[in-house]
């Protein structure tokens, strides 16, 4: 397990402040929060790659050095991967992965290179140079190279950040292999709270410097308390119905013949539903899902889940 205890960070300003977190082997937690937010510095200590200006680090009940007394940087059994994949751009997809694992025993070393090809659905790639790659391609290589020597935590400086949607989905599926592979504990961090949704057992949020509670996927996407951190996850619409600002989901509602009265506008296909759109008799705009257009839809109750 990794412990970080009272982690703080302060340059001229104070960046994280009394971080308490705790990762499992097995577990995957998304840290979310908005860019600037610290979700890299705090990353970074997690690995022993910077050091934290108060608080320390605990790995599976032994408290870490700090990363300036390091020989080596970072820790073992910890393996990062940033946003710069730091590939060899002229060797191959599987020298790449191979060279994290030269001290291995030959045989040893080149079942492990074809178990991770095969894990992250690299072989028809796997003799191509890294510079003639997609960017996607360069990303599952770097993850690979990295948990190549069997770290016990992978940790992902925004795995998503210039992925489409299809290749989002992919990679998703691949890091959920490896945890079930290999009980590898993965802490990812996302500004797209919608990104980790689907994928994540936990997530926490970093805002103003400090870190909240573990929760579910489900709690925070329909159970928040803060609107500013539900519009993370996803849509939140918000209007004033019988003096009150209601907040509620796209698909937190039914259709009604009294309610509150909404005006249709649009009907966007968005891939095996619709994306309607309405404007309230206060014209503040309402978005609401459905398996067709709702053009006939002219009232609606707020149904939570």
């Amino acid at each position: 397990m990794i412990q970080l205890q009272q982690i703080a960070l302060s340059y001229d300003k104070a960046i994280l402040k009394g971080i308490n977190l705790q990762v499992k082997r097995g577990e995957i937690l998304g840290l979310v929060g908005k860019s600037g937010a610290g979700k890299s510095s705090l990353l970074k200590i997690c690995a022993g790659l910077l050091d934290c200006t108060e608080g320390s680090v605990t790995i599976d009940g032994k408290r870490q050095m700090p990363a300036r007394q390091l020989l080596v940087p970072g820790y073992a059994n910890i393996a990062i991967v940033n946003q710069d994949f730091k590939l060899d751009p002229f060797h191959t997809v599987a020298e790449n992965i191979k060279e994290a694992i030269l001290h291995w025993p030959i045989p040893k070393r080149e079942k492990r290179v074809q178990k991770l090809i095969q894990l992250f659905g690299l072989k028809e790639i796997s003799l191509t140079k890294a510079h003639l790659i997609s960017g996607g391609e360069q990303q599952r290589v770097a993850i690979a190279r990295a948990i190549a020597d069997q770290p016990q935590y992978l940790l992902l400086d925004e795995p998503f950040g210039h992925l489409d949607a299809n290749l989002r989905q992919r990679l998703s599926s691949y890091l959920m292999d490896l945890r079930d592979a290999e009980n590898t504990g993965i802490v990812l961090v996302s500004h797209e709270g919608q990104d980790v949704l689907g994928l994540c057992d936990h997530i926490c949020i970093l805002q103003n410097g400090k870190i909240s509670k573990k929760y579910m996927p489900e709690t925070l996407y329909y159970h928040y308390t803060a609107p500013d951190k539900a519009r993370l996850f996803g849509p939140l619409n918000t209007l004033k119905w019988n003096d009150q600002l209601e907040h509620f989901r796209p698909d937190e509602y039914q259709i009604s013949q009294k309610g509150i009265p909404l005006n249709f506008e649009r009907a966007v296909f968005v891939g095996g539903f619709y994306h309607n759109y309405f404007r309230s008799a206060l014209n503040e705009r309402i978005l609401l899902y459905a398996f067709e257009p709702l053009t006939q839809i002219s009232h609606i109750e707020i149904k939570r889940k």
